[in-house]
């Protein structure tokens, strides 16, 4: 028996599961990078973000002296925001950052910062909870595709659809990603708290160099998110020739 030929009538069937896969992929993702801070330490020793603290830092009147922190303390308390922002945001208020001797400073945030950061948090949840119900239902939808051996397109039709998507959403941010970073911030969070801070005022924006360190991690997001559909897709194509060569 062979694999039900592709036509019309399959598209939107397999739009939807492409889409599924696309958002289980970029859960995935999201856990990766997370395991590794989204690679801060690196892209801060490699990227704009070390000159940009050394020059903002200074200009802090009100959380002195972080420009004499090293890259080794800059990444460990970015590391304290990445556990903090998964775990409802406990740890944000008590973080405090050292000089090179060791000997602490003052607190990394104000508490406005704080806010805002619980308020990430509190969106992560949400996001994780849809991904708990995303990866079962990509599971199920996956299985019985397999089952009534369901028209899938090519591999490279498959690649080429992802890799499309991932081109528009590149060049989409690459016309206004500052734009949209704010828009963004504007629809998700509450119109009462505080998410816009001057660099001269926020170390949180001053380490982050935000949004440019944003735009960095939606690059690797979206990139890791393309080879895991590829890897998905390609394993599905896989099992439903193995599956058609047994029936």
């Amino acid at each position: 028996m062979k694999l039900v030929n592709f036509s019309l009538r399959h598209f939107a069937q397999w739009l939807s599961f492409l889409l599924l896969t696309l958002l289980v992929a970029l859960s995935l993702s999201w856990v990766l990078l997370a395991t590794v801070d989204f690679g801060y330490a690196w892209l801060h020793d490699h990227t704009s973000i070390a000159g940009h603290i050394a020059e903002y830092a200074p200009k802090n009147f009100n959380k002195p002296d972080f420009a004499v922190t090293d890259t080794a303390e800059r990444a460990r308390l970015f590391h304290g925001i990445v556990e903090a922002i998964h775990h409802q945001g406990q740890g944000l208020a008590e973080l405090t950052y050292h000089d090179p001797q060791g000997r602490a400073i003052t607190t990394l945030f104000t508490a406005a910062e704080v806010t805002h950061l619980q308020d990430v948090a509190h969106l992560i949840d949400k996001i994780t909870f849809a991904a708990a119900f995303m990866l079962p239902l990509w599971v199920v939808v996956f299985v019985l595709s397999l089952y009534y051996r369901q028209a899938l397109p090519s591999i490279k039709q498959l690649a080429g659809y992802v890799l499309l998507f991932a081109l528009l959403t590149t060049a989409v941010l690459s016309l206004g990603a500052t734009e949209v970073f704010y828009q963004l911030h504007i629809w998700i969070f509450p119109a009462d708290h505080p998410w816009f801070f001057y660099y001269e005022e926020s170390l949180m924006s001053t380490m982050m160099q935000a949004p440019l360190l944003f735009g960095y991690i939606a690059i690797m997001l979206l990139g890791l998110a393309v080879v895991i559909t590829v890897l998905l897709l390609t394993f599905y194509h896989y099992l439903a020739q193995r599956r058609t060569r047994h029936l």
